[in-house]
């Protein structure tokens, strides 16, 4: 009895301490895939931070450089942050586009992709660009040599006098292919000897039955290039006349930005490092802008109660080295023998008009993002988040 008794403990123990043997093995496995998970959802967790890096990296892009910086910037790549890295790339279907960050961190990756829309004023694609008409005439020996599209919200015409030439070239930058575009008509005309010469396509609008639309234009954070000129001591309060004639005259604003509460008259010659901002501009002079820092407009804004419409007036020269130059109201040269060279655009809210004897033009489009640039509804960003998917 004793020895049955023996044997059944002897088992008994046996058994318990096998059982003891596979629970202690069990728990060391689910400890061990405990850690196992942990560190991958540590490293997965990283991963995914860097993606975002990646992310904000390239909101940071568009925002600094401007939305077309999609085009030129990316994939952005960074192999070295928080000891993994990121690729961010650019995808664009439909007109949606998706910016997409794949971060790694030790051997595991993970995927962030934003929607972005895009908030830049579509006049701004173009070389040239009238809220109502665009009329560009070349006259006896005349030279209009435009690299960029040109577009009216009503209108184009164009005309080529006696011996004289309208270029329309592709701009370089691949955004425009030397079109020319009106939601209206397009009308095109020449005399003896003259010739229209137009790279891309002409498309007119409603009254033949085509849709086209209309541009929208960009406002302008005023109030900012205001307190800008003020602080630097580049603000006028009234009527301002820059120069005389026969002199040469330097304006290099400390902010880069000159502000008259006013009309702005140049005489003589004037060379503008950075931008001029005024209700009205009457260049009766040369101005020679000077792309300084990144405020550089040519703006006739207007003044706040409407008693100075915001025209721009050539009667003599205007030389643009890279700025935006836009008219609230009309954009005019005035005077035969005139000269006009922009690289930038060049945009009136209401009328384009280049209409006389001898005037030499040559336009460069460059899409430009200068400080101070808002979307055509006052958007402050060049862009907007449409989704965030993680």
């Amino acid at each position: 009895m004793i020895k049955n008794t023996k044997g059944a403990i002897f088992i008994t123990v046996i058994v318990i301490s096998m059982l003891m043997v596979l629970i202690g093995v069990s728990a060391s496995n689910m400890l061990l895939q405990d850690v196992h998970m942990v560190r991958h959802l540590k490293k997965s967790t990283t991963a995914q931070y860097i993606a975002e890096a990646g992310i904000n990296d390239g909101l940071a892009t568009l925002v600094q450089n401007g939305f077309m910086a999609k085009d030129t910037y990316f994939p952005l790549v960074d192999n070295t942050f928080g000891g993994g890295g990121y690729n961010v790339t650019v995808t664009e279907s439909g007109g949606r586009v998706l910016l997409t960050s794949v971060g790694a961190f030790d051997g595991i990756s993970r995927t962030v992709a934003v929607e972005v829309k895009d908030n830049t004023a579509t006049a701004l694609f173009y070389m040239m660009a009238a809220g109502t008409d665009l009329r560009l005439r070349a006259f006896f020996l005349g030279l209009a040599d435009v690299n960029g599209d040109l577009h009216a919200n009503n209108d184009v015409r164009l005309r080529a006098q006696a011996i004289a030439l309208i270029d329309v070239d592709p701009c370089g930058y691949g955004c425009c292919d030397g079109s020319v575009s009106a939601v209206n008509r397009v009308f095109q005309s020449t005399g003896w000897g003259g010739s229209i010469q137009i790279a891309g396509s002409v498309t007119q609008g409603s009254d033949v039955g085509v849709d086209v639309a209309p541009v929208l234009f960009p406002q302008f954070n005023y109030a900012y290039y205001q307190t800008q000129a003020i602080a630097s001591g580049d603000y006028y309060n009234g009527d301002t006349t820059f120069g005389s004639v026969g002199t040469t005259t330097n304006l290099t604003p400390g902010n880069g930005i000159v502000y008259v509460n006013g009309t702005a008259t140049l005489q003589g010659t004037v060379n503008l490092n950075g931008g001029i901002v005024a209700d009205k501009i009457l260049i009766r002079g040369r101005l020679n802008q000077i792309k300084t820092g990144n405020k550089n407009v040519v703006i006739a804004k207007g003044s706040d109660d409407g008693s100075t419409q915001g025209d721009i007036y050539i009667y003599y020269r205007l030389e643009v080295e890279e700025a935006v130059v836009y008219a609230v109201r009309d954009f005019r040269v005035v005077a035969a023998f005139s000269r006009v060279t922009v690289t930038g655009s060049l945009l009136a809210a209401r009328n384009i008009r280049i209409w006389d004897l001898l005037s030499h033009i040559t336009y460069n489009h460059k899409l430009l993002s200068p400080d101070g640039l808002l979307g055509p509804g006052g958007e402050e960003e060049p862009f907007r988040v449409v989704s965030w998917n993680r």
